[in-house]
């Protein structure tokens, strides 16, 4: 049933206030009195809809430019039942004619703002935008969503920040997922509970910085996976973030055909094959089998536009500490250390990090940067 299930007074009017002196000419401010969707549908570019606290049942799709959604995280999406709690444009991969490969959509939505709200129980997304320029996911909580809080894919110029991203431990995969994206700032969210906190995968030009992640099975991932759009992931930041504690078990048995099986339960950063990857001013610590980790793409194989070598990245000036004391049991074979490089690329430096171990031991001051 659609609507909301409980109605308290309306949203602050010091907020309301200031949307409205923000508007700008001829924008309107909409405030949702039974449904969200209902509340999109009237819209025009460029207008505010303020969600009221209480919960609503749907599952509200966007499509149309320009549009702001805004209210507090006492507004809660209830997603029970939705493929999506939110969607933001209509648009699917497309397949090329000559290789038969996915083709991303054309962009069709040009701004939207998610301010605030709750969105909760939704399989498997969050919220989940396709085809997006010029957006941003702000201050929001997204607690129990099946696979991924918040979702950008063949999107670009975006922002998520200041978020509370919650697995619940049921997740299946990653808190904040930038999947075959351009230009899109993870930046100030708090992640947990979900195997993998941000993923940033077949993406160019990423930022991820100043978040926290605690509590996933691993704090963030860098890879090229095959089969996509694109097949690369390039010139990624990983700088400020605080990552502590990353051993929620995995979910997935190491036999398992997913390929998060293979993410060893206690694991901070993890490159898989991306290039131009800089790692730099992080606080990595307490987590059981690796602090970071460098790796050549075992995913090349699949799909031969895949370089499997993680060319030009850097881990500089990060304290990197107490990682490795515990390694996953079930996946014995994975080395164990604060640091772990595979050797793979010649272009990959290290410098003036605080750590206590890595592998191969002394393998770090091989590759010093210049």
């Amino acid at each position: 049933m659609f609507g909301r299930t409980l109605l308290a007074p309306a949203f602050p009017f010091a907020l309301g206030a200031a949307l409205l002196c923000a508007a700008p000419a001829l924008a309107r401010v909409i405030v949702v009195k039974d449904s969200i969707q209902s509340a999109i549908d009237a819209a025009h570019p460029g207008d505010t809809i303020v969600v009221p606290r209480g919960t609503y049942t749907e599952c509200p799709v966007v499509d149309k430019s320009g549009l702001t959604i805004a209210g507090p995280r006492e507004a809660v999406i209830d997603a029970t039942g939705c493929a999506n709690g939110l969607t933001v444009g209509t648009g699917d991969f497309g397949t090329d004619p000559e290789t038969g490969l996915p083709v991303c959509p054309p962009i069709a939505i040009d701004g939207f703002t998610l301010h605030g709200l709750t969105i909760r129980n939704a399989d498997p997304n969050g919220i989940f935008l396709i085809g997006v320029t010029h957006f941003r996911v702000t201050g929001g909580k997204y607690v129990a969503n099946g696979e991924y809080g918040i979702f950008p894919r063949c999107s670009s110029d975006g922002l998520i920040d200041g978020n509370a991203v919650d697995g619940a431990k049921v997740a299946e995969d990653a808190g904040i997922y930038v999947g075959v994206d351009e230009h899109v700032d993870v930046q100030g969210n708090f992640v947990t509970g979900s195997p993998i906190g941000i993923e940033v995968e077949n993406s160019l030009d990423t930022r991820v910085r100043w978040n926290i992640a605690t509590g996933n099975t691993s704090a963030v991932l860098a890879v090229v996976l095959p089969g996509l759009p694109r097949a690369a992931t390039d010139r990624v930041l990983i700088e400020g973030n605080t990552i502590l504690r990353n051993n929620l078990p995995n979910p997935f048995g190491p036999t398992d055909p997913d390929d998060i099986a293979l993410i060893p339960t206690g694991t901070g950063i993890l490159n898989v094959g991306a290039d131009h990857v800089v790692i730099r001013r992080n606080l990595i610590a307490g987590n059981d089998t690796v602090g970071v980790a460098i790796l050549k793409n075992l995913f090349a194989p699949q799909d031969p536009r895949i370089d499997p070598t993680p060319d030009g990245g850097a881990v500089r000036e990060n304290v990197i500490l107490r990682n490795g004391t515990n390694p996953d049991p079930a996946r014995p074979g994975y080395p164990a250390a604060d640091i772990v490089f595979d050797g793979s690329s010649g272009t990959q430096c290290f410098a003036n990090n605080v750590f206590g171990t890595d592998f191969p031991a002394g393998i770090t001051a091989l590759f010093p940067c210049p």
